[in-house]
């Protein structure tokens, strides 16, 4: 296939997400001295925090929540639940924030990729995040000049795998789908989202996992240097 595009996702596709988001934590709270506290563990701190974040998170939208109160809300409620004090909540959840924004670690291959690409492919992304965050971190890996577009959902009002999300960026490519190829890690936001625009779909299957039958994107690759030969 004769592509004109090659649209990525971002987080946990060419930026680990999942590294930044615990290593900025790990920092967070050792710059706080939470670590030092008395009833303090690492580990129960981290698992209660994530699945408090992620209700938050998944909320926000229904919930009118910026990204603020999501961290904020998200410490308050963590510290309260393994009886810590949560005055500082808003201190941490700002501190983390902006840590994370200047988080940027690579998957495997991302440099190498993007700079093979550049200038033989249109290159975008396509987002489920938060603008300030997309952006700066995106500058400070020094990767930001090689897309034309950024597509961001808090930015444009829509979430993958709404399929309006694709459509801004194939109108501000100015390009048809079929000339579009779309890399991402999720099934759910990344190739049901492809699949209901009508863009071809590479799955970045970073885990190993097995895919149902009924699943079938359109290339599927274990790492980034792989879409190299499609």
């Amino acid at each position: 296939m004769d592509y004109k595009a090659i649209i990525f996702d971002l987080d946990n596709t060419l930026l680990n997400y999942s590294l930044s988001e615990l290593k900025s934590m790990q920092k967070t709270v050792e710059e706080h001295g939470l670590i030092h506290r008395e009833l303090f563990t690492w580990d129960e701190f981290w698992n209660v925090y994530t699945t408090i974040n992620t209700n938050y998170w998944n909320d926000r939208v229904k919930s009118n929540y910026s990204i603020y109160q999501v961290l904020e809300y998200s410490f308050n409620d963590t510290f309260k639940n393994l009886n810590l004090d949560s005055s500082e909540s808003k201190l941490l959840a700002d501190f983390y924030w902006n840590t994370f924004c200047e988080a940027c670690d690579f998957e495997e291959y991302a440099q190498e990729l993007l700079s093979h690409l550049h200038g033989k492919y249109r290159l975008a992304i396509i987002s489920n995040g938060i603008g300030e965050a997309q952006r700066r971190r995106l500058s400070a890996g020094g990767i930001d000049h090689f897309f034309e577009e950024l597509i961001i959902s808090d930015e444009v009002g829509y979430w993958k795998p709404d399929k309006e999300i694709f459509n801004q960026a194939l109108r501000r490519l100015d390009i048809q789908r079929t000339d579009a190829l779309f890399v991402g890690d999720s099934l759910h936001d990344d190739y049901f989202g492809a699949l209901n625009a009508g863009i071809d779909f590479c799955f970045y299957n970073r885990l190993g996992h097995t895919i149902e039958k009924d699943i079938r994107p359109k290339y599927m690759i274990e790492n980034l240097n792989m879409l190299k030969a499609i």
